[in-house]
C-alpha cells in the first residue's frame, strides 16, 4: 500500500511543478516498473503495481488542482509559456 502512496505523491509533485511531458515520462518509468514487478513477483504483485500506475495519474491531477488553487489564492504565480507562432 505504501507503493501506491509514494506513486501518488510523485504524481502530485509532477502535476504541481511540471508539464504533461514529465507525466508521460513518469508513466513510462512506472509502466516498466509494472512489467519488471510482474515478471519478478507474479500476478498479485503486478496488480498492486498497476495501482501505482493509476495513483501516479490521479496524483498528477491532484497536483494540477493544487497548483491552480495556489495560483488563485496568490501564493504561486502562473508559469509563463510562450506560444509558438506559425
Amino acid at each position: 500500500m505504501w507503493v501506491i502512496a509514494l506513486h501518488f505523491g510523485a504524481g502530485a509533485v509532477v502535476g504541481a511543478i511540471f508539464n504533461v511531458r514529465a507525466l508521460l515520462m513518469l508513466v513510462a518509468v512506472v509502466f516498466v516498473e509494472c512489467i519488471a514487478v510482474s515478471v519478478a513477483s507474479g500476478l498479485s504483485a503486478a496488480l498492486e503495481s498497476v495501482g501505482g500506475l493509476v495513483a501516479v495519474q490521479l496524483g498528477y491531477l491532484a497536483g494540477i488542482y493544487l497548483r491552480s488553487v495556489l495560483e488563485r489564492v496568490g501564493i504561486a504565480h502562473p508559469s509563463i509559456r510562450t506560444e509558438h507562432q506559425r
